[in-house]
């Protein structure tokens, strides 16, 4: 029993001295005073308002899109109608119409992101 308990000492040891260590790093870079460092640190930041731009603009689509998916298939249950057609039905009809509102939110993110990332460029 003991000896089947070593190994899976070892390697928790093993991942506190590492994520201990990486956790240095990571601190020690946000405070660099290296341009490239402070470059990489802004792009990184931008690139995290995008993603959660980009994942709001998601749900706020994927909010409509069950709402209409919800709507028809109580229309088709109330009229005796398949329920798994109505369902497809609705979501390609219901993603079709949110298309453009989401591809817009999606370019603006992503306009913002590429000033940010333009604004972040080192200069040499």
């Amino acid at each position: 029993r003991n000896r089947k308990q070593i190994p899976i000492f070892a390697v928790t040891a093993l991942m506190m001295f590492a994520g201990s260590a990486y956790a240095q790093t990571n601190a020690s870079s946000v405070n660099s005073s290296d341009p490239i460092v402070q470059m990489r640190m802004k792009k990184k930041d931008a690139n995290e308002v995008y993603k959660k731009s980009v994942a709001a603009a998601g749900k706020e689509r994927d909010a409509k899109v069950k709402a209409a998916v919800d709507s028809a298939v109580a229309d088709a249950q109330k009229t005796g109608k398949d329920p798994i057609v109505a369902r497809r039905n609705a979501t390609s009809q219901a993603k079709k119409a949110t298309k453009a509102d989401y591809d817009a939110a999606v370019s603006a993110a992503k306009k913002q992101r590429d000033t940010a990332y333009a604004a972040a460029e080192v200069k040499p």
